[in-house]
């Protein structure tokens, strides 16, 4: 039996101006039940392009390709970037030991990107995969300006994964389309004041687990995935 037996996967997607510290201090607030499955696309500067920069919310979308991130076709045309990026993410999602179930965080762009992640492994399989995909600090697709070509790609994507998208004290505008993207429901969540981490941790932890395996992790557990997290590459 491996040391991850048991332990529900939880891939977590930065994106390109999320803080490291973010990601780290979430993966120590994890609880034991959760193994955290750091995937960094954002830090590869093809990826960066692809993804685009963080952007203020507008009131209208923008228009744009519409892109199948897994046939990856603009009229009739192959477009090998986003194609190929959301696939290499189906296998380094697989290549981290996660062959069933799992979930998803993103954050910002990272969320774009968990949502075609999403959609594309649900596609493949026939059925739900991802069953919830968590959403920080991100407006909708299409609902910002400077985003890129994946940010597109994916306006129209519906998944059966149920969503759940948080925002801090002062929620910001463009998060309402979110539930356009999921035929399972969307939930909108106010994190309360105080340690981020360990607010969206806890939240994460209600959400995917019965409350008698929400115990926090032992120290050797902790050690390993913040190693993990720390050592994570595009």
């Amino acid at each position: 039996m491996t040391v991850d037996a048991g332990r529900f996967p939880l891939v977590l997607l930065p994106g390109p101006d999320t803080p490291a510290a973010d990601v780290t201090d979430l993966v120590h607030a994890l609880p034991a039940a959760l193994r955290p499955v750091v995937l960094r696309p954002a830090a590869d500067a093809a990826t960066r392009d692809l993804l685009g920069p963080e952007g203020d919310p507008v009131s209208d979308p923008v228009a744009g390709p519409v892109v199948d991130p897994v046939a990856g076709l603009v009229a009739g045309l192959v477009v090998d970037p986003v194609a190929g990026l959301v696939a290499g993410l189906v296998r380094r999602v697989r290549d981290a030991g996660v062959t069933g179930r799992f979930a998803l965080h993103g954050w910002g762009t990272g969320a774009h990107l968990g949502l075609a992640l999403a959609g594309a492994v649900e596609r493949a399989a026939g059925h739900a995969v991802c069953t919830t995909l968590f959403v920080s600090d991100a407006v909708a697709p299409g609902r910002a300006p400077a985003h890129g070509p994946l940010t597109h790609a994916v306006r129209r994507t519906v998944t059966e994964s149920r969503l759940v998208v948080c925002a801090g004290p002062v929620p910001g505008r463009g998060l309402a389309p979110w539930s356009r993207h999921s035929t399972s429901g969307t939930e909108f969540v106010t994190l309360p004041p105080g340690p981020r981490p360990t607010a969206l941790a806890s939240l994460i932890a209600t959400r995917l687990l019965p409350a008698t395996t929400r115990a926090p992790r032992t120290p050797a557990a902790q050690q390993r995935d913040e190693s993990r997290a720390a050592h994570a590459t595009s």
